[in-house]
């Protein structure tokens, strides 16, 4: 049995924009962290070389220029960033309305459920042990 695709991405959109913001954070932080911490440290050693290259009025004009390819290039992969974090919101905010759907009726007393989702879903755990306890439920349900 093929499973379906699902049609929109924001199906939880509150969940998954406060996911990936927080994932756009972190990674951000990372980022400019590692990328600070390499410019600098690759500019302190470079200055000293570039100032019997070129003459001191030049290197202001030099570092200018890298800080504003830094700052661009940065700028340019924080949409991507954020996008690749919506994406991947998706497989764990996905499956959400389904599983909410799943309980409701397990609690409305339906054991005939059966909660299936698609292999890249980050829940499938979740619901491998949601059909275990509908199955110990319908066993029970039945003993009496």
């Amino acid at each position: 049995m093929a499973l379906m695709q699902r049609k929109k991405i924001l199906t939880e959109r509150g969940f998954q924009f406060r996911f990936a913001r927080f994932v756009l954070f972190y990674m951000t932080l990372c980022c400019f962290a590692t990328a600070v911490i390499v410019f600098y440290a690759t500019f302190s050693v470079l200055s000293e070389k570039l100032v019997g290259i070129y003459p001191q009025h030049r290197l202001p004009e030099i570092f200018s220029k890298a800080y504003w390819a830094f700052f661009a290039g940065f700028a340019v992969s924080v949409p991507f960033l954020f996008y690749i974090s919506l994406m991947f919101s998706h497989r764990i905010a996905g499956p959400l309305p389904k599983i909410y759907r799943t309980l409701q009726s397990i609690g409305d007393g339906n054991f005939d459920v059966r909660l299936t989702l698609r292999k890249k879903d980050e829940l499938r755990d979740l619901a491998d042990h949601i059909n275990n306890m509908v199955e110990k439920l319908k066993e029970r349900e039945s003993k009496k």
